[in-house]
């Protein structure tokens, strides 16, 4: 049986990028080769998950230093071009409920969560485990955290990961290096943007670069303007 691909996009939001309150010197890279995916994507029709961490302030604790994605706050926004039509958002809903045949009505799916691991969301955990077999390309932002809890969680699962090595945010330093570890040693495969298109077809000849999607009021996420 042919495996399902799945592009992963894990926290693509404002504070992880270019003047966000963890941005990294590459983030401007980063999300640029995004994009790319997200254009790769939508030419080849390849469904999309997107998680998105909203923190409330009173929940900021597990964070560390400097909070983050907080609710209400700019840098909760995700970036321009990486929100395809039609999706649908899954908010916070504890539910294991997922529509029937999912990607065969929708472009892409948004999972909204407290924290980095989105397999805290029932949901996302229920979608995942249904899909046929699936290879999961990730994209998005945290190496340390959201992305390395993606990747282990998924080969937990039996599929198979390959991250994009150019498209993810990471502090970098011990902690960076030891995800990277972390991941190999679990099977994961790391690929760059244009190595994944051309293995898997190319992406357009001109950049992504849509126009940011309204998104309706209530349990959708915000957008940046």
């Amino acid at each position: 049986m042919k495996r399902l691909r799945v592009l992963l996009d894990v926290d693509s939001q404002v504070d992880f990028f270019e003047g966000g309150r963890r941005s990294g010197g590459e983030s401007a890279t980063v999300a640029h080769n995004i994009r790319r995916l997200f254009g790769w994507a939508d030419l080849q029709c390849v469904p999309v998950i997107s998680t998105i961490l909203r923190v409330r302030p009173c929940e900021m604790v597990f964070m560390g230093g400097a909070p983050y994605c907080v609710e209400d706050t700019d840098g909760e926004h995700k970036l321009p071009g990486t929100l395809l039509s039609p999706f649908l958002n899954m908010g916070l809903r504890n539910t294991t409920d997922v529509p029937l045949r999912l990607f065969r009505q929708y472009r892409q799916v948004l999972f909204e969560k407290r924290v980095t691991d989105m397999f805290t969301h029932v949901a996302f955990e229920r979608l995942v485990t249904s899909l046929r077999p699936a290879t999961f390309i990730i994209c998005g932002a945290d190496l340390e955290r959201g992305v390395l809890q993606a990747a282990l969680g998924l080969r937990h699962r039996g599929s198979r990961v390959i991250v994009a090595r150019d498209a993810v945010v990471t502090g970098g330093g011990p902690a960076g290096e030891m995800a990277w570890r972390r991941m190999e040693a679990k099977g994961v495969t790391f690929l760059s943007t244009q190595q994944i298109a051309t293995a898997f077809g190319q992406e357009p000849a001109e950049h992504f670069h849509p126009q940011p999607i309204a998104v309706p009021a209530g349990p959708a996420v915000k957008m940046i303007g």
